[in-house]
């Protein structure tokens, strides 16, 4: 059947109807009055009829048998009232209109106009209609004609009073089709909308439970069913406190106060919720819950760390992990740790080896980017005719040697997390305003393509050089540099971090101890030799220099074995202990490389004596004597 179906409660309607019909191709006409029009609309339903149009009683009889199919009723218009009473003004001038509410609506409006007495009645059902006109009849009143719908014109006729029936205008019709049409693509909008929700309801991996102002489930989608392993019943009317009675929905529907991103057990399974009111018109008329397994979401978790560990795009270390109690290394952290739950663009300056990837790992496993992807980059060590293609990507046949499918970019790998751009100030001159647009406007070109993509990402730089200088002298931008110097952290060189290089040193030997299967110890005058020792290669070299000492020795390591070592890779020649023998006396190197000793040592005399192998009497009287020669 088609969508559309008139319910003509008279044959003259039904012929306006037919005739208005044969202009859409989506109406159908059926004769039927009060109950019989109920079969016929029964019938219709099955049949998917989405609008019913029909007049009078009927269509009120209609409304309230079958309230699921919208009804449009006819309306009867005053030119419509003013030809039936034209014509009824033939049996005199005292006529009666007898109707439901849409047929006298205009009446009173009419009868001085049209110079007649028009007594209206509005009646409630066909009982009432025959109940008025027994008493009309009985009174005497005179009654010339009885005007009114197909009800009215039966009636009437039982009495032999002269009616006229109330017909309906083809324009009228076309005014109730038009109208059940809008209604028709509302619904059926409504419809697509309801489908689509419930689709998006099924299949999403959230539950999702909502209750109306009694309490009583209006939505329980089947990730709920699984999550709390309910199965069976159908659950929608049933009170929620039936089904579980920790789900908080009643509390925040009652105080109109959302919960969110808080752990709840749901049924028997612990799960992370958001939980809000539902408000219309300033009016809390339910609540609505959307949860997940604690445990489903943890897997998510891992799985995706593991993706980005299958690339190396995870941050291993955090600040836990530095290790170091000096004041320099200990705000160096804090100041750090003030960085994490900001977006700002971050400057890492230090020595080689100084460990600035460890901070930015840190950084980025303490900020809200944690379960996204570290992407480290050593743009040193990337050739420079690469760097750009491995930094954007590329599209299909960009360059020759380019994979057919092309190739995402480190930034586009790092969407959703942080990049790490280690050796910064090695970036090419040519390729400084590419950075610099990514820097300003968070997105990228891949190489060969016109399209610009979006990413979301936070920028840590790392550099070992000034790059101040490098401003000055063009080979580097200054509005990148910038750009860059947003948020700066500098990392202090080993031989500045006092008491951390005993610190470091234990950690080591026990760590490399481990990996070789060897149980060695350091011997406390060697940790004086390793104090007082510069480190131009900072935390790698003490790293390297460990390993080396525990390779070599099978017990614990001596001042002797450190300073072998050192002879062998001519840290003389790195050190800055000695200085140049022919430009200065012996005499005052030695006052220079004990001067030196003492420094590293605080002032501490007696450990500066042990260190030199003299007596801490010894030294004193060399010192006195450089005071008394400097004065």
């Amino acid at each position: 059947m088609k969508p559309i179906l008139i319910v003509a409660p008279h044959t003259k309607i039904e012929y306006t109807a037919r005739k208005a019909a044969d202009n859409y191709d989506d109406v159908t006409v059926k004769l039927a009055l009060l109950d019989s029009a109920i079969e016929v609309v029964k019938e219709a339903e099955k049949n998917e009829v989405e609008v019913i149009i029909s007049r009078g009683g009927t269509a009120n009889l209609i409304k309230k048998t079958v309230p699921s199919i919208p009804v449009i009723e006819i309306k009867v218009s005053p030119y419509d009232l003013f030809n039936a009473i034209n014509i009824a003004k033939k049996y005199g001038k005292n006529i009666y209109i007898i109707g439901f509410k849409n047929v006298i609506d205009h009446v009173q409006l009419l009868g001085p106009i049209l110079d007649i007495n028009i007594n209206a009645y509005q009646m409630e059902n066909e009982e009432d209609g025959k109940r008025y006109i027994r008493n009309l009849v009985s009174s005497g009143e005179k009654v010339d004609a009885i005007l009114g719908g197909t009800l009215a014109e039966n009636l009437a006729l039982e009495y032999n009073i002269p009616t006229v029936f109330l017909e309906t205008s083809t324009a009228a019709i076309d005014t109730s089709i038009n109208e059940a049409k809008r209604i028709l693509k509302a619904t059926r909008n409504e419809k697509e909308k309801s489908e689509r929700f419930k689709s998006i309801l099924q299949y999403i991996n959230e539950g999702v439970i909502s209750i109306d102002s009694d309490g009583k489930i209006t939505t329980f989608n089947s990730a709920a069913r699984k999550i709390m392993k309910i199965s069976g019943k159908d659950l929608i009317g049933l009170p929620i406190n039936e089904i579980t009675s920790n789900t908080k929905l009643i509390d925040v529907m009652e105080k109109n106060k959302p919960i969110l991103g808080q752990i709840l057990l749901m049924g028997k399974t612990q799960v992370l919720a958001n939980i809000l009111p539902i408000v219309i018109k300033d009016k809390t008329v339910g609540a609505v819950a959307t949860f997940q397994d604690i445990s489903k979401i943890q897997e998510y978790e891992q799985r995706i760390r593991a993706k980005f560990l299958d690339k190396g795009h995870v941050a291993k270390y955090s600040f836990s992990d530095i290790i170091g109690n000096s004041d320099a290394m200990v705000k160096a952290i804090e100041k750090a740790k003030k960085y994490c739950d900001n977006n700002g663009t971050i400057l890492i300056t230090g020595e080689s080896g100084t460990g600035k990837e460890m901070f930015a790992q840190s950084i980025h496993k303490e900020s809200p980017r944690k379960n996204g992807p570290f992407v480290a980059v050593n743009c040193a060590a990337i050739p420079k005719t690469l760097l750009e293609s491995e930094l954007f990507g590329y599209e299909e046949g960009a360059f020759t040697g380019a994979r057919r499918a092309g190739k995402s970019g480190l930034f586009a790998e790092a969407h959703g997390g942080t990049i790490f751009l280690d050796e910064i100030g090695e970036i090419d001159i040519e390729l400084q305003p590419r950075l610099l647009r990514v820097l300003q406007e968070r997105e990228i070109r891949p190489v060969g393509s016109t399209k610009v993509i979006p990413i979301d990402i936070r920028i840590i730089a790392a550099t070992n050089k000034n790059l101040l200088e490098q401003v000055e002298q063009g080979a580097f931008r200054s509005d990148l540099y910038y750009r860059l110097n947003i948020l700066k952290l500098k990392i202090p060189a080993l031989r500045n971090r006092n008491g951390d290089i005993e610190l470091l040193s234990k950690y080591f030997v026990n760590k490399i101890s481990a990996k070789y299967n060897k149980d060695v110890k350091l011997s406390s005058k060697a940790i004086n030799k390793l104090k007082i020792y510069d480190w131009p290669g900072n935390i790698r070299e003490l790293e390297n220099v460990i390993e080396n000492l525990v390779v070599l020795c099978d017990d614990t390591i001596t001042e002797d074995d450190f300073e072998e070592l050192m002879d062998q890779e001519h840290v003389t020649e790195q050190n800055n202990f000695f200085i140049d023998e022919n430009a200065e006396t012996l005499e005052d190197i030695k006052k220079k490389y004990i001067l030196k000793i003492l420094s590293q040592c605080d002032n501490n005399q007696t450990l500066a004596a042990e260190i030199l192998g003299i007596s801490r009497t010894h030294l004193w009287r060399l010192l006195n004597n450089y005071q008394d020669n400097s004065n």
